[in-house]
């Protein structure tokens, strides 16, 4: 007996369903947030079509290494690698008892499964060739990497976020000092904003210094009042954040030396709260293959909504190598 291969989309031994079922499965699991027993049962009411938890799961696992041999991972890599800046955010979700960073990547997000957050393994999420400015958000496991970087900027939104938990320990205003550093930001960040309007590449050099004056005045304050406070978990927060101040004071300042450096992180963490989202419905994934997977089925579909063709042909699109090669541009 001769038995011909299966059409594309089809499998032996299996019962299979069409692009579009595949398509909207894949959607509502992987971009919709929809856990699999939910998508199951809105497939059903929506289509018309009973399917399981465990096909629904299945057609994720079936198309994760498609889009893995059509090369898209490295093709972003490469588009990632080319930038001036790129931005990196962590954020720990639940396999089962574990705790894993998918690290997005500026406006091309690039989500990747890591399995700690140690600094070898969070400089893996950076590609391995890029050597512009990295934003990050002051986690320390970055700096190592400042050896092949042009260099880092810490997101002073961040910075902003703890001075004002610092400005409320008082007490009488003693810890008024961090407020006088969010000022100095603010007023960096809308100098900086004029210049580009006027057209110009560089801060005045004598408005850039009373700036950082004012700023390491303020540090320096808060260090030597809070030196010897006493904190229940060791250093009080204020000299732990004067310290940081003062011996990041050079990253925290790039964006006003750099225009092509924004001055915040806000555009990775924005792409890292998909991950939160889908763990709010979902609970947890159940090993580190599963979170790569729905990392790359995400990163994905996400860059791939630009091209304005239907799901199911997209889905369809993703069993040819160089699929890519007309989206990650756009």
């Amino acid at each position: 007996m001769t038995f011909a291969e299966p059409p594309a989309g089809a499998h032996a031994g299996a019962v299979s369903y069409g692009p579009v079922l595949n398509a909207a499965a894949v959607l509502l699991s992987c971009y919709g947030n929809v856990p699999p027993e939910r998508t199951a049962l809105v497939m059903g009411m929506l289509l018309g079509v009973p399917v399981s938890a465990g096909w629904v799961d299945k057609a994720a696992a079936r198309i994760s290494p498609q889009l893995a041999k059509g090369g898209f991972d490295d093709a972003m890599i490469a588009a990632l690698t080319g930038e001036k800046v790129l931005a990196a955010d962590e954020t720990p979700v639940n396999v089962l008892d574990k705790a894993v960073p998918p690290a997005p990547d500026g406006q091309l997000t690039f989500l990747q499964a890591i399995g700690s957050q140690r600094k070898g393994d969070i400089a893996a999420g950076i590609p391995g060739l890029f050597t512009g400015s990295l934003i990050t958000d002051g986690y320390t496991a970055y700096q190592h990497l400042l050896t092949r970087l042009a260099g880092i900027q810490q997101c002073c939104q961040h910075v902003i976020r703890r001075c004002r938990a610092v400005m409320k320990l008082g007490p009488d205003g003693l810890q008024s000092w961090a407020g006088d550093i969010i000022t100095v930001l603010r007023e960096a960040h809308q100098a900086v904003e004029d210049a580009r309007a006027r057209g110009s590449t560089a801060l005045d050099a004598d408005m850039l210094d009373k700036l950082r004056q004012r700023y390491n005045e303020a540090a320096a304050f808060g260090i030597i009042h809070n030196r010897l406070r006493d904190w229940d978990t060791g250093n009080h927060p204020g000299y732990a954040l004067g310290s940081c101040l003062r011996g990041y004071k050079e990253q925290v300042f790039l964006f006003t030396r750099d225009f092509t450096v924004d001055w915040t992180n806000n555009v990775s963490e924005r792409g890292a709260k998909a991950a939160k989202r889908h763990q709010a419905v979902s609970g947890y994934w159940h090993t580190l293959a599963t979170v790569a997977r729905w990392c790359r089925i995400r990163k994905t579909w996400r860059r791939h909504k630009v091209s304005g063709r239907t799901c199911g042909a997209r889905l369809l699109d993703w069993a040819w190598p160089g699929w890519w090669a007309g989206i990650i541009a756009e």
